[in-house]
C-alpha cells in the first residue's frame, strides 16, 4: 500500500527552501538525521529531518523554482522509498 503526504508550501518554506513537518504527519518520514531518498524529475535526491522538523531541500532548487502556494506530493511505498511530484513547480527561466 502506498501512503502520501501533501503539502501546499508557504512563503518563507519556499523562500528559505525548507518544508516543515508538521507533529501529526511526522511519523510519515524517517527519526531525524536519517538520511532518506526521494525521486523527483527523474533524479534521486538524499534528505533528511532535523531536529526542527524540517526538511532542508535546497537540492530540489536545482532545476526548479518552488513558490509560496505550489504543491507538493509525496509518496511512501512499502520498501520505504520515496517519490515527489510537484504539480505547480515550474522549472526556473532560462537565461
Amino acid at each position: 500500500m502506498t501512503k502520501e503526504y501533501y503539502k501546499t508550501l508557504n512563503m518563507p518554506e519556499a523562500r528559505h527552501r525548507y518544508w516543515h513537518i508538521p507533529k501529526a504527519e511526522r511519523d510519515f518520514f524517517p527519526d531525524a538525521h536519517i538520511e532518506f531518498k526521494i525521486e523527483f524529475d527523474g533524479r534521486t535526491y538524499s534528505l533528511k529531518v532535523n531536529h526542527k522538523e524540517d526538511i532542508m531541500t535546497g537540492k530540489l532548487y536545482e532545476r526548479y523554482h518552488f513558490l509560496e502556494g505550489d504543491r507538493i506530493i509525496i509518496k511512501k511505498k512499502k520498501d520505504g522509498h520515496y517519490q515527489m511530484t510537484a504539480p505547480d513547480t515550474r522549472l526556473y527561466p532560462a537565461n
